[in-house]
């Protein structure tokens, strides 16, 4: 299976697909989540232990972890890049779940908006930011599509992926997660 054949089962299974990675040697001590959650490792490694079993998955492997399931989480000495999904089986994705989540994975949180109409210019962060609407709406168009996102709408924009936005008529509130993309040695 490769990572768009993923996608699509995420996307069929009712999960949420998002691109994220995680710094080196981070350490996740053992935790459950309120959500199932399926991982496809892009590049790097991840050790997930359930039940004092520890089983590392590196590039072109998956794992799956189910709400409520202990486990700890011990990421490789060069980081790991991964496509995940989560579902929650309460429903949609809630604002404080989608806060927590951000903080738990080392975001940085900022409650923000922009104004009616406003519209950015292709343009890439450099960091990795996820964004949750709260109320209104926002395009973001990357990769030659548009892709509107309304309350409770959820996206990640990769910190190297060219992107441009535009606002709704209402404006828009969201949560924005960001954090620094791990850089390579040269």
């Amino acid at each position: 299976m490769d990572q768009h054949e993923f996608a699509a089962e995420l996307r069929r299974d009712g999960f949420h697909p998002v691109y994220a990675s995680l710094r080196p040697n981070m350490r996740e001590a053992n935790h459950c989540h309120d959500f199932d959650a399926r991982v496809f490792v892009l590049g790097g490694e991840i050790t997930i232990t359930r039940d004092n079993n520890p089983e590392t998955f590196r590039a072109g492997q998956c794992c799956e972890v189910l709400a409520g399931s202990m486990h700890s989480e011990q990421v490789g000495p060069e980081g790991v890049a991964y496509l995940s999904g989560r579902r929650r089986n309460g429903g949609a994705l809630t604002r404080e779940a989608f806060e927590s989540d951000l903080r738990r994975e080392g975001f940085e949180v900022v409650h923000g908006g922009q104004t009616p109409n406003s519209t950015e210019d292709p343009h890439a962060h450099g960091f990795d930011v996820r964004i949750m609407v709260l109320g209104g709406e926002i395009t973001v168009i990357r990769d030659g599509k548009s892709e509107t996102f309304r309350a409770g709408g959820h996206c990640e924009i990769p910190g190297d992926c060219q992107h441009a936005t535009k606002v709704g008529p209402e404006g828009v509130a969201y949560i924005v997660g960001k954090i620094e993309r791990p850089t390579t040695a040269s």
